[in-house]
């Protein structure tokens, strides 16, 4: 039996007792394993044998995890355990109890052999087991707490959420809501978008036809834009000659108008030129008043003076009207509470208000904000006046006598500047005479310009030639006329506008000596002209000669001399 249970692998038990009382059913449990040492062969788990009735064999349960391996043994089968580890039925395993009475323990009644495998008593088999069994136990006893504890809380847990599994459905449930809200906003968005990115695609498409449909017609219309753009420069080119034809042939008109105008109201004006004696000297009337000679002004009564330089003053004011030319020197001529007229000097010219009459004060009563608005400064104007002759003046008032010579020669010196911007000639620029030659200048400006074109523009050709003088010299040749600058240049047109880059260098082209330098020249030689004795007539009482007197003188010089013969030093 022992050989046989070794064969088998299986290390039995010892035996309590080899001949006990056979009950019907009896287990052996061993729920540890069996050490290497003491089964050097065996490595496997001693199992419960259990009798199985239903099968006619024994059942090996395993007391840990209760799992049984049922076998069927035939009458003669090895029985791996001693006889005391097991209670057979003599009646269920015939012939059984004669194999188990015959094996022996290694430990009590066989001595020990290297070459077989020893067994070991019941006894110590137990006593092996016995601390993992214990430990078992333990791990069981704990399982249990520990199951209890959780069953216990369970329980309570139970118990506690019965008020507060509402609240957790509640909270559940709104955030399930507000889930769902942001759900649909956020398809509401994505529909939006989606909308959003259909019209930016309809857009960019539309855009793209539109720029298709404008490239095409810009092909379209850039074939033969060479042939356009020469054809329209060409038509272009041709309304601008045909514009500046038609503006120059306006000027033409325009400056032939003025002249004629000109020419008339010095007709109108009665101004003459009447050539005196045999010499080649002329006079010059307006009216049948003299012209005011610069070098004789000494000798002219004042009212023969004045009378002349307001005649000139008011044909100069009407010509400037006519031609549209405004003249460096501002002439005022008379009007209310402005009875004679008057010149201002270059600075001061169209530069301030309403200025009173010399020698008067302003009676008109302003506000306080007019006053505010009238200027500190009042300039002075220079009289084309005298009341008294101009020897006399220069004695008792030698600050007047200098504002009349300086208003003679600004009006002169209007005039000399109004003949240079219409081409007519003045002689040397320089010469005093020349320029202060206020008759002869004011007859070629009016009327000898036009009766002699032809002569004063070849003596007085233009200084600057602009395109449209060019034209009108290619007209005007082609007419078979001389050119003629009466009129042409002006303030009051745009055409060949004194007052433009063109304009500006033309008037520089004609430098004039400066007023001051004109009156300071006149001063000097009417001065000398006054320091020369002359004959003068004497009242009765200056040259009556007392009778004694008279009579000695001719007792000694045997003749007389009337009041005619005396002369007295000035």
């Amino acid at each position: 039996m022992g050989e046989g249970a070794m064969a088998h692998g299986v290390t039995p038990a010892a035996c309590r007792s080899p001949l006990a009382p056979t009950p019907t059913a009896v287990e052996c449990r061993l729920n540890a394993p069996i050490d290497a040492p003491c089964f050097p062969r065996v490595g496997v788990y001693i199992k419960s044998v259990i009798p199985s009735r239903a099968l006619g064999g024994f059942s090996l349960q395993d007391p840990l995890t209760g799992n049984s391996n049922t076998k069927r043994h035939s009458e003669g089968t090895t029985l791996c355990a001693c006889a005391s580890s097991y209670h057979i039925s003599s009646r269920r395993l015939p012939g059984v109890d004669q194999k188990i009475a015959k094996m022996n323990c290694d430990i009590c009644c066989r001595p020990h052999n290297a070459q077989r495998l020893p067994f070991l008593c019941a006894v110590d088999a137990r006593n092996h087991c016995y601390e993992g069994r214990i430990k078992n136990l333990q791990a069981l006893m704990e399982n249990e707490t520990l199951q209890k504890e959780i069953n216990d809380l369970l329980a309570q847990d139970k118990a506690d959420d019965g008020p507060g599994r509402s609240v957790v459905l509640e909270s559940l449930s709104a955030s399930q809501r507000s889930a769902e809200d942001r759900t649909e906003q956020i398809i509401a968005q994505a529909e939006k978008l989606k909308g959003e990115i259909a019209a930016a695609r309809k857009e960019i498409a539309d855009r793209k036809a539109a720029l298709i449909r404008r490239k095409s017609d810009l092909a379209s219309a850039s074939s033969g834009i060479a042939a356009r753009r020469t054809r329209q420069l060409e038509e272009t080119e041709r309304s601008i000659s045909v514009a500046k034809y038609k503006w120059t042939r306006s000027a033409d008109q325009m400056s032939s108008t003025r002249s004629f105008l000109c020419m008339e109201a010095a007709k109108l004006y009665g101004l003459r030129r009447i050539k005196k004696g045999s010499s080649a000297r002329y006079e010059y009337k307006i009216g049948g008043v003299d012209i005011v000679d610069l070098s004789s002004m000494n000798v002219i009564s004042p009212e023969l003076l004045s009378t002349s330089l307001a005649n000139i003053a008011h044909i100069l004011a009407l010509t400037s009207h006519y031609l549209s030319v405004r003249l460096p020197a501002e002439i005022t001529l008379p009007h209310r509470d402005y009875p004679r007229p008057t010149i201002f000097n270059l600075s001061s010219s169209y530069q301030h208000g309403e200025v009173p009459f010399p020698g008067t004060s302003p009676v008109t009563s302003f506000s306080a904000e007019e006053r505010e608005s009238q200027p500190q400064y009042m300039p002075r104007p220079r009289p084309l006046f005298v009341d008294k002759t101009l020897p006399i003046l220069a004695k008792e008032d030698p600050a007047a006598h200098s504002l009349v010579l300086e208003g003679v020669t600004l009006l002169a010196y209007d005039i000399a500047w109004a003949c240079s911007t219409q081409g007519v000639f003045v002689g040397d620029r320089n010469s005093f005479e020349d320029v202060c030659h206020m008759g002869r200048n004011l007859y070629n400006l009016l009327i000898g310009q036009q009766l002699h074109s032809t002569q004063t523009g070849r003596l007085y050709p233009p200084a600057t030639s602009s395109p449209g003088a060019k034209h009108d010299a290619l007209d005007q040749e082609e007419l078979g006329k001389a050119p003629s600058w009466m009129g042409r240049y002006s303030h009051g047109t745009a055409h060949a506008f004194l007052g433009s880059a063109e304009g500006s260098e033309f008037i520089r082209g004609f430098k004039l000596p400066t007023p001051l330098k004109l009156a300071d020249r006149l001063k000097k030689k009417l001065i000398s002209e006054v320091a020369v004795p002359e004959w003068e007539v004497l009242e009765d009482d200056a040259w009556a000669i007392d009778e004694g007197e008279g009579q000695a003188n001719r007792a000694v010089g045997g003749g007389g001399t009337n009041g005619w013969t005396k002369v007295k030093n000035r």
